[in-house]
């Protein structure tokens, strides 16, 4: 009897430690790579326009790392009346002894409306990814949450309900088999 609580207890552990790593740990690597919080320095933002289409089409998951100065061609994500932008940098210029950043989106006819300073650059795009952006859009709503979490977390159940019952049964047919020897 003191065995099968071990025994039962060992597999509510498991299924305890896989719906953690199951459920839990998708999770971490999606708001890793869609966070708004730098890591190691390195930012991600997915981008919502086609302002830098072709080399940057909407869906895109950009990646950016912060740097003091910025170059004439950089493409950088900056915030702007709190949203974020990602576009090219196409000139500079010294006002009130304030270096300040002329922006534009390469499929724009015209430059930003204002130039930004070098505080409200978020950094410089050095990478990205195709398309990824439009399933993290889709994981950050309702629907994507349920794909994400809740599905799987139910098949992992439904699978470890099925693995405790073979083993219950296993285990009641090997009493069942030691009581009829003993007979």
């Amino acid at each position: 009897m003191k065995n099968d609580f071990f025994q039962n207890l060992g597999i509510v552990s498991q299924i305890l430690v896989k719906s953690v790593i199951f459920g839990i740990l998708p999770f971490l690597i999606f708001m890793m790579v869609t966070s708004r919080v730098p890591i190691f320095g390195i930012q991600s933002f997915v981008v919502l326009t086609g302002s830098m289409e072709p080399l940057l089409p909407t869906g895109n998951i950009v990646f950016t790392q912060n740097f003091d100065l910025y170059q004439i061609g950089d493409i950088v994500a900056f915030k702007s009346g709190g949203v974020n932008i990602t576009h090219r940098i196409i000139d500079t210029e010294i006002n009130d002894n304030q270096l300040l950043y002329r922006t534009q989106g390469d499929a724009n006819n015209n430059p930003d409306g204002q130039s930004i300073t070098g505080d409200k650059i978020l950094g410089r795009v050095f990478y990205h990814i195709p398309y990824i952006g439009k399933f993290a859009i889709f994981l950050r709503t309702l629907p994507g949450f349920i794909t994400l979490i809740i599905i799987p977390a139910l098949i992992f159940i439904i699978l470890e309900i099925i693995n405790i019952k073979n083993e219950l049964t296993k285990e009641i047919d090997k009493k069942l088999i030691r009581k009829i020897q003993t007979i």
